[in-house]
Formats: C-alpha cells, sequence, structure tokens
C-alpha cells in the first residue's frame, strides 16, 4: 500500500495531500483550514494568519471576528468558502467545505488534488449529518472511538433530561451550567423564553449568541451579568447563569444553587443524567458522535484509507475498530510526528 497522503502531527495539526494543513501550524504549507474555534483546534493560528491563506467557513470567521476582532476584519488572507463550494488553489488542488453538526461554523474538508485523489478529514463532527464528504483517504475524529463509548440514548433524551432538570432544581433557587462552545448556545435555545426566569450570561457569551441569531438561530435573551436588570434576578435568587469559555465555574456552589455540567465526558452509556450530590449534576448533552456513529461515518465517506487522529482519546482502538468491522478499508492511527519528514 502506498502511503497515505493524510496524518496528524503531534501538535493536532492534520496534514492534507502536500500543501494544506487544518487545525494547526505546519511549515512548508501554503493553506490551513481551521474547521472551527474550539480552542483545541486553534493551535498557532496567530502564526498561520501571518504566513498562510487562511480558508474557514463564514460564520467561523463571525465567531472569531468576535471574539479576537484586532486585525481580522482587515486582513485579505483569511477566505470564507460556502457550504459545498469548491474553491481551487494556486497549486491545482480543490477545497470543499460541508458541514459536521459541531458547533456554529464546524465542517468537514475535502481536498481534490491536482491527480484527482481526494482526501478529507471529518473535523469534530456529529451524527447524523446531511451531506458527507466523498473521499479515498480521511483522517477521522476519534474522540469517542473506543467501543465503549456507544449511547443508548438519543441526543434529543439528552435534551428533554436537561429542561427537566433545570425546571426542577429551579424550584430551589437559582441554576447554574456549564457547557462548552456551541453547546452553550444549544442549552440558550432549549431554554428559550420560556424557562420562567431570567437568563445571566457575560459579556462575550452574549456577543457569541448574537452571531448565532444572525446567522438564524433561536436562542433565548441573556441578561448581561453585572447590569441592574441581572443583579435583580440575581438577589431573587431565580435565575439561570450560563458559564463557557473564560468564565468561572464551580462545581459546589456556596449560598445555594444547583450546578449542571453539559458535557458526555466521564458519562455513562445507558443514562444521560449523573448526579453527583442533590446539588450537583452533569447532563451528557454532546457535539460528537459516538463509537458505533462514527464507524457509520467513515462508511459514508466512501473512504479505503482511513487515519485515526491518535493525539487524541482512542485513535488505535478506533482503527482497530475499523479494520475489523468495514470490508476494504485499511486504517492505522496518526504518527503523531514532530514534524513533517
Amino acid at each position: 500500500m502506498s502511503t497515505p497522503m493524510v496524518d496528524v502531527l503531534g501538535s493536532g495539526a492534520v496534514l492534507l495531500g502536500e500543501n494544506v494543513v487544518c487545525d494547526g501550524y505546519a511549515h512548508g504549507r501554503e493553506f490551513r483550514v481551521q474547521t472551527h474555534i474550539h480552542d483545541d483546534h486553534m493551535d498557532e493560528f496567530d502564526r498561520s494568519k501571518g504566513c498562510q491563506d487562511v480558508l474557514l467557513s463564514p460564520e467561523t470567521l463571525a465567531l472569531l471576528i468576535e471574539e479576537q476582532n484586532a486585525d481580522l476584519p482587515y486582513r485579505e488572507n483569511l477566505f470564507p468558502i460556502a457550504r459545498g463550494e469548491g474553491v481551487e488553489l494556486n497549486d491545482g488542488t480543490e477545497v470543499t467545505l460541508l458541514p459536521s453538526n459541531h458547533m456554529l461554523g464546524s465542517c468537514q474538508v475535502a481536498l481534490r488534488l491536482v491527480d484527482g485523489t481526494r482526501v478529507g478529514y471529518s473535523g469534530d463532527f456529529g451524527w447524523p449529518l446531511e451531506e458527507v464528504i466523498q473521499v479515498d483517504e480521511l483522517v477521522v475524529d476519534s474522540t469517542y472511538g473506543s467501543p465503549r463509548s456507544i449511547r443508548e440514548y438519543t441526543q434529543a433524551q439528552a435534551e428533554e433530561t436537561f429542561v427537566e432538570l433545570v425546571k426542577r432544581r429551579l424550584r430551589y433557587g437559582s441554576v447554574h451550567v456549564k457547557a462548552y462552545r456551541g453547546t452553550v448556545e444549544r442549552v440558550l435555545h432549549l431554554l428559550g423564553d420560556d424557562i420562567g426566569v431570567p437568563i445571566v450570561g457575560s459579556d462575550r457569551l452574549i456577543r457569541e449568541a448574537s452571531v448565532y441569531q444572525r446567522n438564524g438561530f433561536a436562542v433565548g435573551t441573556l441578561l448581561l451579568l453585572g447590569s441592574n436588570d441581572a443583579e435583580y434576578a440575581m438577589n431573587q435568587r431565580s435565575y439561570v447563569r450560563l458559564y463557557s469559555k473564560g468564565d468561572g465555574f464551580k462545581n459546589e456552589l456556596e449560598g445555594g444553587g444547583t450546578s449542571v455540567t453539559c458535557s458526555a465526558f466521564m458519562a455513562t452509556g445507558d443514562d444521560p443524567l449523573m448526579t453527583y450530590s442533590d446539588r450537583s449534576y452533569s447532563v451528557a448533552m454532546s457535539n460528537h458522535a459516538d463509537f458505533t456513529e462514527t464507524l457509520e461515518y467513515v462508511r459514508a465517506t466512501g473512504a479505503r484509507v482511513v487515519v485515526t487522529d491518535n493525539t487524541r482519546n482512542h485513535g488505535q482502538d478506533l482503527a482497530m475498530a475499523i479494520n475489523e468491522g468495514l470490508n476494504g478499508v485499511v486504517a492505522s492511527p496518526s504518527t503523531n510526528q514532530s514534524r513533517i519528514e
């Protein structure tokens, strides 16, 4: 078998072909694709924007501008690409981005090489997807690549569990919800404006939520932390406080209130709700595909050569499972080399 045209460096940077890197920096590569804005995919972004052309979705660019502002609106080397639009690069290759159902703006990446070979990267993704990249070689996320990472409940059931928990705990005081970016806007959508109590958030979170609203997502109204309206609501002890990137959060709150973390980390496979105490809970709301869904995704791409991202959890487990369970597909963990050889 010839050497795959895809790999992942130890830094987490995903290599596609000979001239494209995703979610990281690699010396000598002219193009960087930014699949989404989670911190673990933003490695050396400042370096990239200084010496590479950066390709990304319009929504990801809007979120980056809202967060970083600075010079981003004025840079001429950031290129937003519309969904499904094939963009030919100056080396003769062609990049196409498709949504990955992970957070606003997140995308799968397909790259057609000059010889016609199609290579791609899943990015972080949820399942099911309306459209799946069609590639010969694939780098796939392995966050839930272990056979032990199978959820026996749907995300709709997890969402229902979350809303019921919040409503129940509001009878006893405030509810404090921590969630990752993308999931926190999903929480805000679920609670909406009819939860019956004010929802309080930081200025950063309100600005990020406004990007979601401008892109057609229905999210509830947030009161600005520190404003008169927010202070009044918090004094009444009947409110929901949302926490995300940059917001401090304590699992056990002083002076009353209930803490809820929205994450599938450490969750059991048969119940989305974990109870730590009568004031501390976790609900397995996840924007990641589980093990079974990851195998379904790989099958749907049509890839015959697969590299699992072994810089994250379970890359080796997932490669073994693909080799055993998908006929005609050859999988291996990424090399995690320190640089391009």
